[in-house]
């Protein structure tokens, strides 16, 4: 088997990572105990309720119910399918990872295409609402009026991530024009050109998996079900957290970085206590930008939980990280162009 370049660097950085904890047990002591609880005070009491109500709803069908009411607009604004306005609803307001795991369940279910799911993916996995407003305005930016910052922030984040979805689509109309300039070319002919919208309808049927799920079993083992799944994710998006945030007790040691630098690359590295190192060290309106930036990319911990919630449902990662990259830069840009006097 072949090994390639990417797997001998991860090889040699995982190598490296366990000489350094072995190296400097008080740093990976503190760092474990940071990350682990962050998770049990922070991530699990916020984002574990609406995870498992999330999953429920998918399970019994009653998502339907959400999407009567917010499909119609948020169709026309994204255009997405019923199903796909569901994604869209919990990526926002229930915060990463939920996004991606509910992009994943949907075409793991069929509800979605896989087209539509990767466009959903692209901009609907974000941080929460509660998080922004509790965590960063009115946590981290205290002493600054948290207050006045809450709508440059919301703005930033959420409206770069409108603008994701343009461009997504955008590029697709190119490629697909493209695609029939091409096809025109070689038949030599003429032929009709199908504009399904962007987000492809697909259309439950009364044979899909869910609906199998909801008459083979009783509400409470669904329930059951939905915990124990939620669980799973839960306990493994603390174990990468932990092991971030012993990545980023390292960073914080290094002599040679410095505080700006070394709070920016704590927050790519892990978004929540790199952006209190953010607002510790760097002035306003910079540091508002570089948590907007950090957070709306998710830092290098939340990519990785949402590599694990997305496996085995064929949507790309790399695409991903390439999108969220793109909403960090805008995010930054978006939230200085609201803070400038």
């Amino acid at each position: 088997m072949k090994t390639t370049l990417s797997t001998v660097f991860l090889r040699l950085a995982f190598l490296l990572f366990f000489i350094t904890l072995l190296c400097f047990p008080a740093d990976t002591l503190q760092g474990a105990s940071t990350g682990l609880l962050l998770w049990f005070q922070t991530v699990l009491p916020t984002l574990l309720p609406p995870m498992i109500l999330a999953d429920y709803l998918l399970r019994i069908g009653a998502d339907r119910y959400v999407t009567k009411l917010t499909a119609r607009p948020l169709s026309a604004l994204l255009g997405l399918s019923k199903d796909g306005c569901y994604g869209a609803l919990v990526g926002f307001l229930c915060g990463y990872p939920m996004g991606a795991r509910t992009a994943a369940s949907l075409v793991k279910e069929r509800r979605i295409t896989g087209q539509e799911a990767d466009y959903l993916l692209a901009f609907s996995n974000q941080p929460s609402i509660m998080f922004l407003m509790g965590y960063l305005c009115l946590g981290l930016f205290a002493d600054h009026d948290g207050n006045t910052l809450i709508f440059p922030l919301l703005s930033g984040i959420y409206g770069s991530a409108i603008l994701i979805s343009i461009f997504h689509r955008t590029g697709r109309i190119i490629h697909r024009m493209l695609c029939a300039n091409r096809r025109l070319d070689r038949t030599e002919g003429t032929f009709s050109v199908h504009h399904a919208p962007i987000g492809i309808r697909h259309t439950q049927t009364s044979d899909s998996p869910i609906h199998n799920k909801s008459a083979d079993s009783s509400p409470l083992s669904l329930l059951e079900s939905s915990m124990m799944t939620s669980f799973e994710v839960m306990v493994k998006i603390g174990g990468y957290m932990m092991l971030f945030s012993i990545a980023e007790a390292y960073v914080n040691k290094l002599p040679l970085l410095c505080p700006a630098a070394k709070a920016l690359l704590m927050g790519v590295i892990e978004m929540t206590t790199g952006s209190r190192h953010i607002a510790a060290d760097i002035e306003l309106p910079w540091s508002l930008a570089l948590c907007g930036t950090v957070t709306a990319f998710g830092g290098l911990s939340g990519l990785a939980q949402t590599a694990h919630v997305v496996q085995g449902s064929g949507l790309s990662v790399g695409r991903y990280v390439l999108w969220k990259s793109l909403q960090g830069i805008l995010t930054g840009i978006l939230i200085l162009l609201f803070c400038h006097p």
